[in-house]
């Protein structure tokens, strides 16, 4: 993945929304990242988190551009994903010891070093450029982001929490804030096409009892031309100069990173859709629906239908399958032999129960479609099959809001 960074330009919509499109087609692009796989003395943040530095020559960075470098300025690939400095890592006794880093992770957010309890979990650290010449007069930007290849044209959201950094940051003048921005890399100019900003503002706070979270977002559109370009978003700090900055009291804190279609549809299925699915009009049967990794990562969806025999009596059947998208199909099996009180695996024969495909609209609502098999057919008279049943979650089982995309 090469990355390239242009000025970011000084002209800003009046609004989030950009430009309008008249034609738009259904918008797959999705992201997120909680941090909540990571621990803090990894070497790097992972997830393809990377980084690039510019100067501008004036007091704000909306001054004239002057520079910039990231890790593909000197030809060597190895060092594109931002490193993981944090507090423990930057510290002399276990880490490089220095202070300079552009992003790190705090694991959890505003713990000690011996991870004590707070209100915040694993967030992303986002630090600024402190160092400056002798009577400098220029205002640097740091970016911390993703970038990918725009693949579809639509409307999107890039939602995210920010928290204050545990020394109370930003404090000298410092500017945090979220962007988005895509570049023309169709004729290898890197010319940015948008930029849009979202100054974070994160709460107060003082002890790692009181320190709370805001929700925010960026809206978006890409109209059907910029397909092919390169979409950025993430985070910024913008360093006044001589403001008496350093790495402690310049960073924010961010967490619950997501980019996805603006009307919320197109997300891939993931452990938020986990919990109790049902028909309101058929109450008595249901689905327990649960989606993770494996440990290889790969993800994994693991459904029980319990429901009844053409006599009325009840049977329950599981089965698993690998989601795709916002669709998993499940071939049951329809497990019979095993006595009560006798649970001897040996025993239990699991012959093919039908085959279902569920949807998922979104993680409060899906569709379930049933064909059953001959066992079924023949042993349970399910002679008739399913299309499209409207199903809705009941309630969740506590979890992620979908798999991490690096999995």
């Amino acid at each position: 993945m090469h990355f390239y960074v242009k000025r970011i330009s000084t002209l800003m919509s009046t609004g989030l929304l950009l430009a309008l499109v008249s034609a738009q087609v259904s918008a797959q692009l999705y992201f997120s990242d909680n941090f909540e796989d990571r621990v803090r003395d990894q070497p790097l943040i992972g997830n393809n988190w990377t980084w690039y530095n510019q100067t501008f020559d004036g007091d704000t960075c909306d001054a004239p551009y002057v520079s910039g470098f990231g890790p593909f300025d000197d030809g060597d690939p190895s060092d594109y994903e931002q490193e993981n400095r944090n507090y423990w890592t930057a510290s002399a006794d276990v880490g490089q010891g220095d202070s300079y880093f552009r992003a790190g992770l705090e694991v959890p957010a505003w713990a000690n070093d011996l991870g004590g309890a707070v209100n915040l979990t694993n967030m992303l650290r986002i630090y600024g450029d402190q160092y400056y010449s002798a009577g400098e007069t220029r205002c640097r930007r740091t970016l911390v982001f993703q970038e990918m290849d725009i693949e579809e044209a639509g409307t999107f959201k890039f939602t995210f929490d920010v928290a204050q950094d545990r020394v109370g940051a930003p404090a000298n003048g410092e500017v945090t804030g979220a962007f988005v921005k895509v570049l023309e890399q169709s004729n290898f100019s890197y010319e940015e096409l948008i930029f849009e900003r979202l100054i974070t503002n994160p709460p107060a706070a003082t002890t790692p009892e009181d320190v709370t979270t805001e929700s925010l977002e960026i809206v978006f559109t890409i109209p059907e031309e910029y397909v092919g370009e390169l979409l950025q978003f993430g985070f910024y700090n913008d360093h006044a100069t001589n403001a008496g900055q350093s790495w402690e009291t310049t960073a924010a804190l961010y967490d619950n990173i997501v980019v996805q279609s603006a009307d919320g549809g197109g997300v891939p299925i993931g452990p938020a859709h986990s919990g109790s699915w049902y028909n309101a009009g058929q109450d008595g049967h249901g689905f327990s629906v649960e989606f993770g990794t494996q440990t290889d990562g790969a993800p994994l969806a693991v459904i029980y239908w319990y429901t009844y025999d053409s006599l009325g009596n009840p049977i329950f059947m599981v089965g698993a399958g690998v989601p795709d998208g916002q669709r998993v199909e499940i071939p049951f099996a329809s497990p019979v032999g095993m006595k009560f009180g006798e649970f001897d695996p040996t025993t239990v024969e699991r012959p093919g129960g039908g085959t279902a495909v569920f949807v998922f609209t979104d993680s409060k609502n899906a569709t379930f479609s049933y064909t059953p098999s001959s066992f079924s057919t023949t042993e349970w008279g399910h002679v008739e099959g399913i299309e499209n049943l409207a199903l809705t979650q009941l309630f969740q089982v506590p979890a992620d809001e979908t798999y991490n995309p690096a999995q």
